[in-house]
């Protein structure tokens, strides 16, 4: 059983791991380049298009909250992966991995598995941190799928390149209208109040089998 557990979280951590890199390059998901600010039950649907690959859906979802920290939900549609949803509780901008505090996986018709955050967390090897800096582009009103918007246009640069985003504050939870940048592009086309979560079943706890030490062997002193 312990063995069966431990296939079952790496093949886990493999498929979001590369769902990641295939729709986003190095990342877990889309950075949203706006202010996070939760409403329960506000939601808003992208669609997303990256360099060399088919464009995919992305939910995003504000379905509850637990005394300060709110259960934020992303649906992932992907032409390869098919459907994926993420539901993490979090007591702040859910793109900083310190303000995880749960999170619940489910990939297609699979049980939703209680994952474990640690597990989840790069190390800052693997996400450096960048120097940046954001520039107010002023206001322009903009057409998406999702309607028209007096946005706020807002142009993040650091070292690995611009990314210009489209803000309307009214839109939950990141406000974001649109974002552009070299190889990645995201539009709103729905948006909305009352959203529910999608994982309705009771997820099921994942544990981390111990993996037995193996025994230490004395090294022999040379002439013993």
């Amino acid at each position: 059983m312990r063995k069966i557990a431990l296939v079952v979280f790496m093949g886990l951590i493999l498929t979001i791991g590369s769902i990641g890199y295939a729709q986003f390059g190095k990342s877990a998901g889309p950075r949203f380049y706006s202010e996070f600010k939760p409403v329960v039950g506000g939601w808003s649907e992208y669609q997303i298009t990256a360099k060399g690959e088919p464009p995919s859906k992305m939910k995003i979802a504000i379905v509850g909250k637990e005394g300060d920290a709110y259960w934020y939900e992303t649906v992932m549609e992907t032409k390869q992966e098919g459907k994926v949803i993420t539901k993490m509780l979090v007591s702040g901008n859910p793109e900083d991995q310190k303000n995880v505090k749960r999170m619940i996986v489910k990939m297609g018709d699979e049980p939703a598995m209680d994952m474990p955050v640690q597990m989840m967390q790069p190390s800052k090897e693997e996400r450096p941190e960048k120097a940046g800096k954001i520039i107010d582009k002023g206001i322009e009103t903009i057409k998406v799928p999702a309607g028209t918007f007096k946005t706020q246009h807002l142009q993040y640069q650091d070292p690995e390149g611009i990314v210009d985003a489209w803000v309307y504050k009214e839109v939950s939870p990141y406000g974001l209208i649109k974002s552009k940048s070299k190889d990645l592009e995201m539009i709103l086309i729905g948006y909305g109040s009352g959203a529910k979560t999608q994982i309705t079943e009771t997820p099921q706890k994942l544990e981390i089998p111990q993996i037995p030490q193996l025994p230490q062997i004395p090294l022999k002193r040379p002439g013993k």
